[in-house]
């Protein structure tokens, strides 16, 4: 089985599984039907198709979007200097905060 994205009017309207893109088109016949080779899925769906590239949904409404990259952009880069955490975009603040996880091992406790 695979994974196609239902389009129309360059929109991702709908995510199917198929096991092939012929049995699509003969049940979807006025709609564009792609294979998917990127990770999209049901959030996907309102995103908009450009030369056959999946255009990700706006993560956040501060990111904008830069046609070079194909590619959301926050409005300060991501940092990359330590410490080395899981960044995670924070919206309220419009800044990038490090969560920090901590594995704790109370097996020989």
């Amino acid at each position: 089985m695979t994974t196609f994205a239902v389009i129309d009017n360059n929109i991702v309207e709908n995510i199917a599984i198929a096991d092939s893109k012929e049995v699509l088109e003969l049940l979807l016949p006025d709609k564009t039907i792609i294979e998917e080779t990127e990770s999209t899925g049901v959030a996907w769906v309102g995103a908009e198709v450009i030369s056959g590239k999946f255009k990700a949904p706006q993560p956040f409404e501060s990111w904008t979007w830069d046609k070079k990259a194909f590619a959301w952009v926050a409005p300060e880069p991501k940092p990359t200097t330590e410490p080395e955490g899981f960044w995670e975009w924070d919206e309220s603040s419009l800044t990038w905060i490090d969560r920090v996880f901590v594995i704790s091992d109370k097996t020989n406790e």
